[in-house]
């Protein structure tokens, strides 16, 4: 039995690399339990939300351990 491959490509020169500045505004803040801050949060693992003021807990609904920010992150400020 006899197998053929047909392959395509171009025979146009590769693009040029384009210079494209980073924006982190498509990015999530992430912190952990035992992590003082202040606002709101996101279990990362089931969704929970809580508004916090102090340490971030453990949630309460799944046991998760990661939080997403729902903002930038802010360090408690009598803390």
């Amino acid at each position: 039995m006899h197998v053929g491959v047909d392959v395509e490509g171009s025979t146009a020169a590769p693009a040029a690399a384009v210079d494209t500045k980073l924006d982190d505004s498509g990015f999530v803040d992430f912190a952990v339990t035992g992590t003082q801050a202040a606002g709101e949060f996101r279990c990362a693992d089931c969704g929970y939300g809580a508004v916090v003021q102090r340490v971030l807990p453990q949630c309460p609904m799944c046991g998760g351990t990661v939080w997403e920010s729902r903002g930038r992150l802010a360090p408690r400020l009598d803390g």
